[in-house]
């Protein structure tokens, strides 16, 4: 007797579908945060090179670590961050409360 988990097994994961998927999240993410201009950002790559950008740019660094640098956005953090040599910029939006 043939269970249908069984086939569903047989098949394998569909890994060519979710690399799209992760894709294009990254991609969205990316233009995201050169067009929404976010408060704050997580950028990846050389913290010691990023941080003179996000200080030039009139943000601040909120924490960094080995490979990546949390900062308050200023209005060119973004484009900065990318010429510093970040290899990714992710914005971060976060839940306000009252009034904005």
């Amino acid at each position: 007797m043939s269970m249908t988990t069984e086939t569903v097994i047989d098949r394998g994961l569909p890994l060519s579908g979710l690399l799209m998927v992760a894709t294009i999240w990254f991609a969205g993410m990316g233009v995201a945060a050169l067009e929404v201009r976010p408060e704050a950002v997580v950028a990846f790559g050389a913290p010691d090179r990023m941080i003179s950008a996000v200080v030039g740019s009139k943000g601040y660094p909120l924490n960094a670590g080995k490979f990546y640098l949390a900062a308050r956005a200023g209005p060119t953090t973004v484009r900065s961050l990318y010429a510093a040599g970040a290899w990714f910029v992710w914005p971060i939006i976060g839940k306000r409360c009252g009034r904005a």
